[in-house]
């Protein structure tokens, strides 16, 4: 075997590990739950194109020379010509994806200077097949550099050099760790560009396939710090919703309500000893409902949460028998918070109908739209000025069903009241949240 077959040799063999590599690249990120990032799909895309060019500069060097191969050598230098610069077109556009999760300021028009060149790039290496501009293949099968293959050399520097200038314009998002990994993928391939004119395009290949290593570690590591940081945000809501939801129970179970039930039970034993019964279950339904609150961090669906709702108003109904409740339920299919309703029928009726000086009417709604699931409480109380209300510890059980609402299914809660004319309140959970 002469001198420059073995060096063809050589080169086949280290495009094939290449290959390898990029191949262990690729399972390794595939098998990544994060591979569904958008940044971290990019540089997916990126590993199978670095395959198909890596595999395309295999196939000039290895078919090269033999006339019945013109057809493979010309699909291998268009797999080479065109593989390479969208490489670069991805990378910028991964590039400046990374950013975008880092910071909101974004300058997408230098990537977007690179996906022009590199679409111009595309045009020029296909009617190369037909003209010969950058590379022939001669009727003996032999691969041969066009008379603008200098374009090569410009076009792979000027794209290397955006991408220094995207990594240097988002030095403060990336930090200096991150700003140097990413200019790996330009420093190197620049700094092999003189060796493609004594060992053409190897080490080219070679030094992007150690940068997108390089990438891989970056990648890893920034995903493995988010995961763990978003554990603790989980945590820490976890933490908060359920001192939310003590808090919810401690606000509901006021004493003096306590002690109004009881002593209308004590009433009742005396003059009516079935009602008592009544009432004295309904009681303990309802104190069973708070109380699991407190092991319950799991959405329910909007029946039992209406049962809650009817075991108290059946409670103070034996006070209060002068006060209308009505149900207008529609839509009951879909999972809500615990506790997020029954409050805000106490409201209607403690604060709202009990400033009447008799009867006084809590309408309870669920219904859904296009988009939406609502549960509207509206009573013809006294109702209050809305913008007065500004002391959040006063208001603790509104503040924390919107919490916990927002935290658990994405929901919200408005009020709307006018003095003399009653208080609405609707609970609004978006049905594209799933909980």
């Amino acid at each position: 075997m002469s001198d420059i077959n073995q060096f063809t040799m050589m080169n086949i063999g280290l495009y094939l590990f290449a290959v390898l590599v990029t191949l262990s690249l690729l399972v390794g990120t595939a098998a990544y739950l994060t591979w569904k990032r958008p940044f971290m799909k990019l540089f997916i895309a990126m590993l199978l194109d670095n395959i198909i060019t890596l595999l395309g500069e295999t196939g000039l060097r290895l078919f090269d020379g033999n006339p019945n191969n013109i057809v493979i050598l010309r699909i291998s230098a268009l797999c080479a010509f065109c593989g390479g610069t969208l490489l670069v077109a991805l990378y910028s556009y991964c590039l400046l994806m990374f950013i975008s999760e880092h910071t909101e300021k974004v300058y997408w028009f230098i990537g977007h200077i690179n996906g022009v060149i590199s679409a111009g790039y595309i045009i020029i290496s296909v009617i190369s097949v037909f003209n010969g501009m950058l590379f022939c293949i001669d009727e003996n099968g032999c691969y041969r550099d066009g008379p603008l293959y200098w374009l090569v050399y410009v076009l792979d520097t000027l794209t290397m050099l955006i991408v220094v200038a995207i990594a240097v314009c988002h030095f403060k998002a990336l930090t200096v760790r991150g700003a140097t990994i990413m200019l790996t993928f330009s420093v190197f391939p620049l700094a092999c560009v003189p060796l493609q004119l004594i060992w053409d395009a190897t080490a080219l290949s070679l030094a992007t396939t150690l940068s997108l290593i390089i990438l891989f570690i970056l990648f890893h590591s920034d995903l493995t710090q988010r995961l763990a940081a978003a554990e603790v945000d989980i945590a820490e809501k976890e933490r908060r919703l359920t001192e939310q939801r003590i808090a919810t129970m401690i606000s509901q179970i006021q004493p003096h309500f306590i002690y109004n039930t009881l002593g209308s039970i004590y009433q009742l034993c005396l003059e009516q000893p079935q009602q008592a019964a009544e009432l004295t279950q309904n009681f303990s339904r309802y104190l069973r409902g708070n109380f699991s609150e407190l092991d319950n961090n799991k959405p329910i669906q909007l029946s039992k949460e209406l049962e809650h709702v009817k075991h108290y108003i059946s409670i103070e109904q034996v006070r209060f028998p002068d006060i209308s409740v009505t149900f207008d339920v529609s839509a009951s299919d879909f999972l809500l918070p615990a506790l997020s309703v029954q409050p805000l029928v106490e409201n209607a009726i403690k604060h709202g109908l009990m400033g009447l000086e008799s009867g006084g009417s809590v309408i309870i709604s669920a219904y859904e739209t296009e988009k939406e699931y609502c549960v509207s409480v509206k009573d013809d109380g006294v109702g209050f000025d809305v913008n007065a209300v500004t002391d959040v510890k006063k208001h603790i059980g509104i503040h924390n069903i919107r919490q916990r609402l927002d935290a658990i299914c994405g929901g919200t809660l408005t009020i709307e009241s006018a003095v003399g004319k009653g208080t609405t309140a609707v609970i609004i959970i978006p049905k594209e949240d799933k909980i």
